[in-house]
């Protein structure tokens, strides 16, 4: 049981670091700053001998890599430290990052430390620092963030850059130290970075190590709603991190990565990230790829991802697309275009429905056709969701539209309710959802 809710708390961790963390690595170099609270300076004042000196130390140490050392550029860290022109502090802080060393990271980390607590914006510099740090001594730049004070969660965005530079040079080491933490919410953290720092160098064996951790996950039996959604914010983000270097190498190599994964979470994961990617610069090639998996479960996601892209830029052709889609995809990608399509056009989008034969990619289509449009004129939603032929769609659209007509118009909503079709409870329902705010089940079959 204990083990269980270890394993809980690991992927807790992750789920939460992949969602703050959000797309892209550049926020997590912004938010690592956050951590650097006066008390922050105190950092590693027992660190290891030879690692380099803090505060005043650093100051009288310049062969020790300390503040009035120079570097081949003739810049110091004190020089960095006080200039107040952001574009020479940036051009100064990159001549020093690109010839940091164990011996001087120390004191670079103490000058952001102090450079921030004087006003300056140094978020996405010590992020940069940190994922250096780790590249040249991995075990220092992460001891240094855990002796920051501040909350866990701070911390734990730190060492995301830490270990993602660790991991880029050291795999092995940074895995060693990760397996030897207690398991919870900064350990989470860390793992993100661990897999994007592996993805740099090596997207198979960071691939494999997600595989790794997810088979544990479901060996330990905690399957379900709440575990299968934390986990899968967690695979997301780690997968996005493997997909954007696989694309890095080229989209032909990353759509055979993503086709050679197991079938399952992961692999509709990957799916979904290549196909986001692939579909912004080349939406027509993306869309082809996508088809040709798209009646595969692990391509659910990546065919709404495409019918996403395909309608911002032509709502009609993600129409059309859909169309030629096999029957089990089609749903969900005509739900997705034709949304898309009512916001920009409702008249073409209508017209178009016009000419749909009864199917279940219609009643989708209708659905989402309906609660788009419900805001500009309710009636007409209205009398379009009652075509829908399946009860259960049907039955949900009426009421999403009755609640939606209910707050802009509530005595034009009581007229029409009692002719609407739905039970007397049904229609008692919807009027206390609307007079709660309250929003409904949302698109039916989502």
């Amino acid at each position: 049981m204990n083990k269980i809710i270890i394993l809980n708390l690991v992927w807790l961790g992750v789920a939460i670091a992949a969602f703050m963390v959000g797309r892209s690595d550049d926020t997590s170099s912004a938010e690592a700053i956050d951590q650097t609270s006066e008390s922050g300076r105190r950092v590693a004042s027992s660190r290891r001998g030879g690692s380099g000196g803090g505060g005043d130390s650093a100051d009288s140490k310049s062969s020790q890599g300390g503040k009035g050392s120079r570097n081949s550029s003739g810049v110091t860290i004190s020089q960095y430290q006080n200039e107040t022109d952001a574009l020479l502090a940036n051009k100064m802080f990159a001549d020093l990052l690109l010839e940091l060393k164990p011996e001087n990271a120390q004191a670079m980390f103490e000058a952001l430390l102090d450079k921030d607590k004087n006003g300056g914006d140094t978020g996405q510099q010590m992020g940069l620092l940190l994922e250096a740090w780790g590249k040249v001594d991995g075990a220092a730049a992460v001891l240094a963030v855990s002796e920051l004070d501040g909350d866990g969660r701070r911390r734990g965005f730190a060492s995301i850059s830490a270990m993602k530079g660790w991991a880029s040079t050291d795999p092995d080491g940074a895995k060693a130290h990760l397996d030897g933490l207690d398991n919870g919410f900064e350990k989470g953290m860390m793992m993100q970075g661990m897999i994007s720092g592996m993805a740099s160098n090596d997207p198979a064996a960071a691939t494999a190590y997600v595989l790794e951790i997810d088979a544990e996950q479901r060996a330990s039996g905690e399957e379900g709603d709440r575990n299968d959604r934390w986990r899968g914010f967690a695979v997301d983000r780690q997968m996005e991190a493997i997909a954007k270097a696989q694309i890095q190498r080229g989209m032909g190599e990353a759509t055979a990565w993503a086709e050679s994964l197991p079938d399952g979470s992961v692999k509709s994961s990957a799916f979904d990230r290549v196909a986001e990617n692939y579909a912004r610069n080349s939406p027509e090639e993306a869309a082809e790829w996508v088809k040709g998996h798209a009646d595969k479960e692990y391509a659910e996601r990546a065919v709404r991802e495409i019918s996403e892209e395909l309608a911002r830029k032509d709502p009609a052709a993600a129409v059309s697309w859909a169309e030629d889609l096999p029957e089990e995809s089609q749903a969900g990608a005509m739900r997705t275009s034709i949304e898309m399509w009512t916001r920009e056009d409702p008249k073409a989008a209508g017209n178009y429905l016009t000419t749909m034969e009864q199917s279940p990619a219609r009643d989708s289509a209708v659905s989402s056709f309906a609660q788009a449009y419900d805001r500009e004129d309710p009636a007409i939603a209205a009398e379009w969701a009652g075509s829908i032929a399946d009860e259960k769609i049907r039955t949900d659209t009426m009421e999403s539209v009755a609640r939606s007509w209910l707050r802009s118009n509530s005595e034009e909503a009581k007229e029409w309710l009692p002719s609407s079709g739905l039970s007397t409870e049904a229609q008692q329902k919807v009027i206390e959802d609307a007079s709660r705010g309250g929003r409904g089940r949302g698109w039916p079959g989502r």
